[in-house]
């Protein structure tokens, strides 16, 4: 009786278009990092705990709907929105991850213990892209 061995199957998405989505990612990633530096303590205020509850109530939408939109824009679906929902989150994570390492640094603007607050959040926005990724298509 022989054993079979699972078949590998090719990638869903070209090296070229894992890079663009590697850029994708980074962007949104600087970009929403450049907005916490100039708003972040207007938004993620311990102190005003309605305040940063609706930031969190809003960020699962809104990361739908751009992780949604780009899905569509390029084309993806099934496997390949898969890859492309993993793809375009690892970016951020990266930079977050040293960002919230260094947060009193990188975000000056904010109290220290909206840290975790800010972990938390993005926690929310990359778990929202990629259950979109999963879930549509």
């Amino acid at each position: 009786m022989a054993i079979e061995s699972p078949s590998l199957t090719p990638p869903r998405l070209s090296f070229p278009e894992s890079r663009f989505l590697i850029g994708v990612g980074l962007a949104v990633a600087l970009i929403a990092g450049l907005i916490f530096r100039i708003v972040g303590q207007l938004v993620l205020d311990p102190a005003q705990p309605l305040v940063v509850a609706g930031v969190f109530v809003v960020t699962i939408p809104a990361m739908w709907l751009l992780a949604v939109a780009i899905f569509r824009w390029r084309g993806h679906t099934g496997g390949a929105r898969r890859e492309a929902a993993a793809i375009l989150v690892v970016p951020g994570m990266i930079i977050d991850a040293l960002s919230t390492a260094l947060f009193s640094v990188v975000y000056p603007n904010m109290e220290p213990t909206a840290g975790t607050l800010f972990g938390g959040l993005l926690l929310l926005a990359y778990a929202t892209v990629l259950v979109a990724g999963f879930v549509t298509g």
